[in-house]
């Protein structure tokens, strides 16, 4: 079956997905409509009342979001979760063009070297038959098994329940992951140009403006436009000092796209957008249930003031990893995509505030290192998703009973949320042992 196949496919799914989550917001008490989704509705009704969309309590997004959805309130309510679904789709589509594009330039670049051997000469008839071979051939050709590794990633993603649910549930966590998918689409690019690393930066900073957590990212993306690997500490901060034209016009990407949308919305609704998109986000205290680890600590000291301590200790350790897997793994293009997500991975499981939308971070991140994971095992294979899946039910459970049936079950959920905290720990320790850079593209 053809890849297009399995787009119109998964999309169709997507489609039965939200025409049955009206049926089911209309015959049962737990709504398949994210909450989230009707708070960023009620904002795009004060959008088309040329009103701001933070009048809406709890409305703590981009406020083109609420552009986003204004069809909602035009043709149809659930118009919004059609978009988002297509930008679900996106993200599968992207997963392949990421895969065959870092294909492609592991390709070129392996036959260039090989075309330099010295051993290319007329000893050797092997060698003259595929120095040909390489000299007729079409770089950009690549062997249907890589092609097919490509789109079996992609479906990773395109069938994957949990994402698809989250799309059609109304989240828009959907757009952030395309718009970080096609800044590391452009950064990869073989062309390596001046402007397609300033592109790069435009739509990270894009991302960044819809979502804080990409921030994370930069110094991965950063490091790895340098042209050579630093194995010490002064001479990662030297490069950081002296960026090279491709840093330069990544930064300045980021900085235009970032600078642009925050400082339009900050002339249209003031500080309000400032504090309610962005700073709300780093002093947010959720004393609702919640997979954090830090959830019901967050809940015994709802009445107290947040102290700078405090937020310092929550988010030191998550801030010690992203650096260290940064340091490891960004600095190399072939393996900036398991670093990206391992720094997602840190960043949702060390997160005060974890909810399930969150997954989708590290989720759309995933498929870009399967290739990577061939020597994992099939007991691993399936150990890691069961253990995942277990230990988020085993959350769910109190959590249901807590918001449906009133019952007191706050410290269950603590204790499940312990659980699933080192489930992800031991998740991401076998990721990374199993992880092999070797699995990449290689000569016949």
């Amino acid at each position: 079956m053809s890849f297009k196949k399995h787009l119109i496919i998964s999309t169709l799914i997507r489609v039965f997905l939200i025409y049955y989550g009206e049926v089911q917001d209309s015959l049962s008490d737990v709504q398949y409509t994210d909450v989230d989704y009707r708070v960023v509705t009620d904002g795009a009704n004060h959008v088309l009342a040329l009103g701001s969309p933070f009048k809406r309590h709890t409305y703590r997004y981009t406020p083109l979001l609420a552009y986003l959805v204004l069809p909602n309130l035009l043709v149809h309510p659930s118009f919004g979760k059609f978009i988002f679904s297509l930008f679900d789709i996106l993200i599968g589509v992207l997963i392949k063009w990421i895969l065959l594009n870092c294909y492609r330039s592991n390709k070129i670049s392996i036959e260039t070297k090989l075309l330099k051997l010295e051993t290319l000469n007329n000893r050797n008839k092997y060698l003259i038959k595929r120095k040909n071979e390489i000299l007729n051939s079409n770089n950009e050709a690549l062997p249907p098994k890589y092609i097919r590794m490509a789109e079996i990633s992609a479906y990773c993603w395109l069938y994957n329940p949990l994402t698809m649910i989250i799309a059609t549930r109304g989240n828009g966590d959907c757009v952030s992951c395309s718009l970080v998918l096609l800044s590391i689409y452009f950064l990869l690019k073989n062309e390596q140009t001046i402007v397609q690393y300033f592109v790069a930066g435009l739509f990270l900073g894009l991302s960044i403006h819809f979502r804080l957590y990409p921030i994370g990212f930069c110094l991965a993306f950063y490091l790895a436009t340098q042209n050579r690997t630093l194995e010490k500490w002064h001479d990662i901060v030297r490069s950081i000092l002296k960026p090279n034209p491709k840093q330069i016009a990544l930064v300045l990407g980021t900085v235009v796209a970032l600078g642009s949308t925050s400082a339009l919305f900050y002339w249209l609704y003031g500080y309000q957008f400032i504090y309610e998109s962005m700073l709300y986000h780093l002093v947010r205290k959720d004393t609702r249930h919640n997979f954090s680890l830090y959830f019901y600590l967050q809940y015994l000291s709802s009445t107290f003031d947040v102290t700078v301590l405090e937020k310092v200790l929550t988010f030191l350790p998550q801030l010690i990893l992203i650096l260290m897997l940064t340091v490891r793994y960004g600095q190399h293009r072939q393996t900036l995509s398991f670093g990206l997500f391992a720094i997602a991975f840190v960043m949702v499981t060390y997160n005060p505030v974890v909810t399930s939308q969150y997954f989708v971070w590290f989720l759309s991140l995933l498929p870009l290192c399967v290739k990577n994971f061939r020597n994992i095992g099939i007991r691993k294979a399936v150990f890691i998703p069961v253990m995942w899946f277990i230990s988020q039910g085993g959350w769910l459970l109190p959590a249901y009973l807590l918001e449906f049936k009133g019952w007191n079950t706050f410290e269950f959920i603590w204790i499940q949320s312990i659980v699933f905290f080192f489930s992800n720990v031991l998740i991401l320790q076998m990721l990374i042992s199993n992880y092999d850079i070797a699995y990449n593209y290689k000569i016949d």
